[in-house]
């Protein structure tokens, strides 16, 4: 029963994260916080620091659909394209089936 839990918040997570970014992407170009998603921080990371940046936890969902940021980008000017797209990322095993 915990397990199931754990799991729907993490999907409900997911599903807020991508929710976020859509309407980030969909704002003007000079917001900041659309630049903040392409933004690349160049140096070292310091101790205690993940390795990990948020934005390649996101690329790496992306990839899982076949897809590059850029079209993802593109997706995100259409709200009904980006529901399926969010759908497609963020379905359950159980809704798949």
């Amino acid at each position: 029963m915990e397990n199931h839990s754990s799991e729907v918040n993490k999907e409900s997570d997911k599903r807020r994260k991508w929710n976020w970014i859509g309407h980030t992407l969909r704002k003007e170009a000079r917001a900041t916080e659309k630049a903040a998603l392409d933004w690349n921080p160049q140096g070292y990371r310091r101790r205690g620091r993940p390795k990990r940046m948020w934005r390649k936890t996101i690329e790496d969902e992306i990839r899982s659909t076949r897809r590059s940021w850029n079209k993802v980008k593109g997706i995100a000017g259409d709200r009904n394209a980006w529901k399926l797209f969010m759908d497609s990322l963020c379905s359950t095993r159980s809704e798949r089936i």
